[in-house]
């Protein structure tokens, strides 16, 4: 643990969110999903939730708006709920119409992170295996509303792309 003043105002001045997408839900709603990602299945926001202690304390379970804090810099990364595994979500779009609120969305990949896995022959003691983390980073300019697109695809467990999906969000900054 650091001492730092820097290391520690950088961690307070960082919030985490997780996009938590309804895979399977959203695959029986478009079975015929787009199989080109460069035009995505514009869907609504029923399949999505948001899930972080940083975001802010007025925020509703409205999923249509992602709201963060001015003066904080946002990661955002997406899970799916899946019983086994059977998708993933990987977002490879995060698009703003105007840029003044908030700047165009930066994907930040750090290669080679070490993970724990459980090992099924000793369920007390992980095992680490080797993964890329990756992350959208906004740095909000200003209070106001943004609109926004996040283009993802959902993907099997094969790492076969199974649909690409687009979905308008409104960005709140407060």
């Amino acid at each position: 643990m650091s001492t730092e003043p820097n290391a520690i105002s950088s961690e307070t001045a960082t919030a985490h969110v997780s996009l938590i997408v309804d895979a399977e839900t959203l695959l029986s709603r478009y079975p015929q999903a787009s199989q080109d990602p460069d035009t995505p299945t514009p869907i609504d926001e029923q399949f999505f939730f948001f899930l972080g202690s940083a975001l802010l304390s007025s925020t509703t379970t409205d999923s249509r708006v992602l709201p963060i804090s001015l003066g904080r810099t946002t990661h955002l990364r997406s899970r799916t709920i899946a019983l086994r595994a059977e998708h993933s979500v990987v977002v490879y779009g995060f698009a703003v119409e105007k840029g003044e609120v908030l700047p165009a969305p930066e994907l930040v990949v750090n290669a080679g992170q070490t993970i724990p896995a459980i090992d099924i022959e000793n369920l007390t003691q992980p095992i680490p295996q080797q993964a890329d983390d990756h992350f959208w980073r906004c740095q909000p300019l200003r209070q106001g509303k943004e609109r926004g697109e996040l283009r993802f695809m959902l993907v099997n467990s094969q790492c076969d792309a199974v649909g690409y999906f687009s979905w308008a969000v409104d960005v709140i900054v407060e």
